[in-house]
């Protein structure tokens, strides 16, 4: 057993490294500095670390159920997950009181509840049991298309929040999923040449003087990264004030909790420039790296799974965190608009991190299955 937990810390240490670093940094961006004399904790780091707590109780409990209690959970997991999701459109609040958005289901006061982080790690779980169970029914066309209108409800409900970027993540969770399960290439295909011919017909909308397809505020993220200094004291004010914090922070930056404010409510969408101000290109560039290691980590894991369930689970979650990563440091540098994602494991949230840390769940529970299978000799 002492192998296995080797290879589990590979991915474990890495994950809890980011989840502890980003809650000095959650306190950072909130204008908390640490004073040795007092103990005095910004109250978005106490929160977070109760985030982690409940994460590593949840990655106990997935390290003790069975393939079989996992698959039993996916179907009422997604169910759930698409009951939450009604309940919000018609419950949930949004970031600002009247902004019309509804994206957050509260609890008590000061806690709510992100259905569509549920629904990432539902998605995933439910695509790997049936792709698992129906794995010899591929070719038929009536299938992928009953399964890829599964996929369209979590889509279609978190798209009408509305939460666009989240639906892009979701859908890009999906499609590594259909892919990893073996689905024809063709089919893939398709859907991103459609992807491509729907990108830019809504580039064409935004652009347009009567846009249709989009809400206002999408429009405006379009514009304002196209054309950033015509937006620069509203719209895309997030994005260059997180552009000038990364500059200022040179190679090896100004130092922990020395930014200077450039980035306000960074703690969230925009940790990354307060990170890429305090510790420079230096602490970027090993944040990147060990982004880099965890999803590589993953699908060697997926990669060395000799059943479609666990291939399938690995290749979800190292996409659901990548694709977050890459979109998040896109748009606090402004390679990307403004999409409000944020960075798995860093940025503060409960539902984000404690999805995030659900999925490493799985993907260890799928390392301890191979490890036990090689052991009893089920396979070289």
């Amino acid at each position: 057993m002492k192998s296995y937990k080797t290879k589990a810390s590979f991915l474990l240490i890495p994950m809890l490294v980011l989840i502890l670093f980003g809650i000095i940094m959650i306190g950072s961006a909130d204008g908390w500095v640490y004073d040795p004399r007092s103990f005095d904790i910004d109250p978005l780091m106490i929160r977070q670390f109760v985030g982690l707590l409940i994460g590593l109780v949840l990655i106990f409990l997935i390290q003790h159920c069975s393939y079989d209690v996992l698959k039993l959970l996916a179907v009422p997991l997604f169910l759930g997950s698409v009951i939450l999701l009604v309940v919000v459109l018609f419950f949930g609040t949004g970031a600002e009181e009247g902004d019309g958005v509804r994206r957050w289901l509260g609890v008590s006061t000061g806690i709510s509840v992100q259905p569509s982080e549920i629904a990432k790690v539902a998605q995933i779980l439910l695509f790997a049991t049936l792709f698992d169970r129906l794995q010899d029914k591929m070719d038929r066309f009536w299938l992928i298309a009953l399964l890829a209108f599964l996929a369209l409800i979590s889509l279609f409900l978190i798209y009408r929040e509305p939460d666009l970027s989240t639906t892009l993540v979701l859908f890009t969770v999906t499609l590594a999923c259909f892919f990893a399960a073996g689905v024809s290439g063709w089919y893939i295909l398709i859907v991103v040449l459609l992807i491509l011919i729907g990108g830019f017909i809504i580039y064409q909308d935004a652009l347009s003087s009567t846009p249709h397809l989009l809400n206002p505020y999408q429009v405006e993220r379009i514009l304002a990264w196209l054309s950033p200094e015509d937006y620069a004291l509203t719209t895309a004010y997030q994005t260059v004030q997180s552009r000038m914090a990364i500059g200022s922070g040179g190679l090896f930056g100004k130092g922990l909790f020395q930014n200077s404010g450039l980035v306000p409510i960074a703690a969230t969408d925009f940790i990354f420039g307060i990170i890429g101000e305090e510790l420079g290109l230096a602490g970027c560039l090993s944040m990147i790296l060990l982004y880099l290691w965890i999803c590589i980590r993953i699908l060697w894991i997926g990669a060395h799974s000799e059943d479609l369930f666990g291939k399938i689970i690995c290749s979800g979650v190292a996409i659901m965190i990548g694709f977050q990563a890459v979109v998040h440091m896109g748009v606090t540098t402004a390679l990307l608009p403004n999409t409000g994602l944020p960075l798995p494991f860093v940025s503060y949230g409960l539902s984000s991190l404690i999805a995030n840390m659900v999925g490493i769940g799985l993907v260890l529970r799928i390392n301890t299955e191979n490890y036990t299978l090689r052991n009893r000799g089920y396979f070289l």
